[in-house]
């Protein structure tokens, strides 16, 4: 190596700054984990490097660039923090929800649904076994233990998370009361000394805070930071904090200027979904002339029907109306009339409010139908993680259970009311009530839950003679006939008929062998004395729907259960039908086979925000089982992805803050060491220049 390279590599790496470690110098920056770099002022310096043997420090423009790099670490590690808790919050629970449908083999020979109807079977080929009958009766029960448990623990589930939301808001108001603290103290002039500390202390806040929901800060020149949530709600403005609670089921109105409503609409019944109601047809209450449509989306689309149009609600004129999401609606009012564009936006859960000086805002988690969330509310964070989990996930589980039981119980009951056994019925009452006796059956008015179950068409009931056993006159062929009611025709249709109409059919049907009423909004049929009712052909289903003759009680998983009456008497179990003798026959199991073949029938299975499904019971329940598996397996997959890029902002900021002095000591080590071999090198050149100067010529 020629003398000149040795030289000047010498004195280039003199000129590179030698890394004393000298714990009160300043060339080691104060890197601690919540630390602040100090302020730099400007002094034209640019370079990154000052070109003075020696020393080590960093240009002011340096300094900015790894100032605003650490801020953006830190920004970025806060809002990762919120999207980590929203999933860490639901991954546990899901585990456990997928844990409890996996106990049921939905496709398995021997799972619930599968023995229940296989138990038909036994029963249609044997209708004189008592043990047969005992075997349906059993493995209903199992059933509905199956159903109802779930859907029990599904409730009880949804109810821990409320409470869960509820200790998670308290802990995250005493954080926003202890910002609103810090900034009162670093706006006092006797803490300019310890500014440092405050706002080391004031980043672990919000790191607390970012972990409870998801947040944005702003720090204003005299360090004071505002706080709000990602869709703008204020949190924080420096000197107050507002407040967020648990709120109970609630109707906020919104009226039109053309609205002189002065009433109020309460409701009855629980759903996980927000229901929006929007008046389309004004007038007074009343009147039972005004029209509404529903929402489940924040009136981004609207129930409808199967040629797409809006289902129109009517409230009648003592203030009810048609069910709506399995709430019960009242419109109360003594005067004023309401307006076409009124809305009313039903809440009917517990819910997460704001409370600001101008009222209280919703901020409660939604995600429309599409996946999507609603931006307008908390998005992240452990509040949003658990009300998600309480209202989309366990909520559309529950929406399913209830849809599978119900179909279960309709398709059941169509075949059981249509059959006979041989205990003899003098008096039946249905168990399915409506809202308006006096609006067609199949309509939203007439508030029956099983209203879209009927049809047109015939129904049959015969009134026998105990003693001999044969029908009455008037009713051998036991055609109920609507020609006595208007609109005067022959068959039952319910888009016309009401339940009022019903009942005024089957009096003049049944003339002096028996009686129809309507007690309590349900109807009741009675035998004249010494006379027994059989149930026969049902082409409308309006029996069924009404809950007469029926193996099956109830619309839901909830209050899923067997009739009373078969519960009471196996012998109850409709195993046969009528003959033409008005009588049913010991050996006859046809109804039982009937039932039994609906274990491979298809249903059409609809549920909000989804499509209409066509399968069979066992293959939808199976279909829930795999997606609360799906969704478990996707909970623990976000948390995992976010909470490795989460370390990685950790690392980013470990790094930045110096967190691992004995690196940063190492390295300095090992630029002193170069800066000595340098030195060395220098050494070395001059010895071998005075060694050539002194050669002789």
């Amino acid at each position: 190596m020629a003398i000149t390279s040795l030289l000047n590599l010498g004195g280039n790496t003199v000129y590179t700054p030698p890394k004393d470690v000298k714990s009160t110098d300043t060339n080691i920056p104060v890197r601690n984990p919540n630390a602040v770099a100090p302020q730099e002022h400007y002094s034209g310096q640019k370079s990154g490097i000052y070109y003075l043997p020696g020393l080590m420090n960093i240009s002011t423009a340096g300094n900015e660039v790894i100032s605003r790099f650490m801020e953006q670490v830190e920004l970025q590690k806060v809002g990762r923090t919120s999207d980590f808790a929203r999933w860490d919050s639901q991954n546990d629970m899901l585990t456990t929800v997928d844990s409890m449908f996996a106990t049921e083999d939905a496709l398995g020979a021997q799972d619930s649904i599968s023995r229940f109807f296989n138990n038909w079977n036994s029963l249609g080929q044997n209708p004189q076994d008592e043990a047969a009958r005992q075997d349906v009766l059993s493995s209903s029960e199992s059933m509905m233990q199956m159903l109802r448990g779930q859907r029990e623990t599904l409730t009880a589930t949804s109810r821990a998370l409320a409470e869960a939301v509820h200790e998670s808001l308290a802990e995250l108001n005493e954080k926003l009361q202890a910002l609103v603290d810090i900034n009162a103290r670093l706006a006092a002039p006797e803490n300019a000394g310890g500014r440092a500390d405050l706002i080391r202390e004031r980043n672990a806040i919000v790191q607390a805070i970012s972990e409870k929901l998801d947040i944005e800060t702003n720090v204003n020149a005299h360090e004071q930071m505002q706080l709000s949530t990602r869709s703008g709600f204020v949190l924080v403005d420096a000197t107050s904090a507002y407040t967020l609670q648990l709120s109970e089921p609630s109707v906020a109105s919104r009226l039109t200027p053309a609205s002189t409503f002065d009433g109020n609409v309460t409701f009855s019944g629980s759903s996980s979904r927000e229901v929006t109601l929007e008046i389309t047809q004004g007038g007074a209450v009343g009147t039972g002339e005004v029209r509404f449509r529903a929402s489940l989306d924040g009136k981004r689309s609207w129930f409808s029907d199967a040629e797409g149009n809006d289902i129109q609600f009517a409230i009648a004129s003592n203030g009810t109306a048609p069910s709506v999401q399995s709430l019960n609606v009242t419109f109360n009012s003594n005067a004023g009339m309401l307006a076409s564009g009124d809305t009313f936006a039903i809440v009917p859960k517990q819910h997460v409010t704001g409370f600001t000086p101008h009222g209280r805002i919703n901020l409660t988690p939604q995600t429309f139908f599409d996946g999507s969330d609603n931006e307008l509310r908390i998005t992240g964070g452990q509040i949003a993680g658990l009300m998600q989990l309480r209202d989309t996930k366990i909520g559309a589980y529950a929406e399913k259970l209830d849809k599978l039981a119900s179909v279960l119980i309709t398709e059941v009951n169509k075949l059981h009311a249509q059959g006979a056994s041989t205990v003899p019925q003098s008096e039946v009452t249905a168990t399915n009530a409506v809202v308006n006796p006096d609006a067609p059956l199949a309509g939203n008015s007439s508030g029956l839950a099983t209203g879209k179950a009927i049809s047109a068409g015939k129904m049959t009931l015969i009134a026998s003679n105990i003693e001999t056993g044969k029908p009455a006159p008037t009713t051998a062929y036991g055609i109920i006939d609507f020609s006595s009611v208007a609109p005067y025709v022959r068959d039952f249709d319910p888009a016309v008929h009401s339940l009022n109409n019903v009942r005024d059919a089957i009096n003049s049907s049944l003339g002096q062998f028996g009686s129809a009423t309507i007690e309590n909004s349900m109807l009741k049929i009675t035998a004249a004395e010494n006379h027994t009712f059989s149930f026969g052909e049902d082409s409308s289903g309006l029996f069924a729907a009404l809950g007469m003759n029926t193996f099956f009680a109830g619309t839901t998983a909830s209050d899923m259960d067997v009739h009373e009456r078969v519960r009471a008497n196996v012998h109850a179990i409709n195993a046969g039908v009528i003959n033409n003798a008005g009588s049913v026959a010991r050996e006859n199991g046809d109804t039982a086979k009937s039932i039994a073949a609906l274990k491979e029938r298809s249903f059409s299975f609809s549920t909000p925000g989804e499509a209409t499904k066509t399968v069979s019971a066992r293959d939808y329940y199976s279909a829930l089982s795999a997606q609360a598996k799906d969704d478990a397996t996707t909970a623990l997959y976000k948390t995992q992805f976010n909470e490795a890029l989460l370390l990685d902002l950790s690392r980013q900021n470990a790094t930045m803050h110096g967190s691992s002095l004995d690196a940063d000591i190492s390295e300095m080590t090992r630029f002193q060491h170069s800066y000595k071999a340098a030195a060395k090198l220098i050494t070395s050149a001059e010895d071998m220049m005075q060694v050539i100067a002194g050669m002789p010529n």
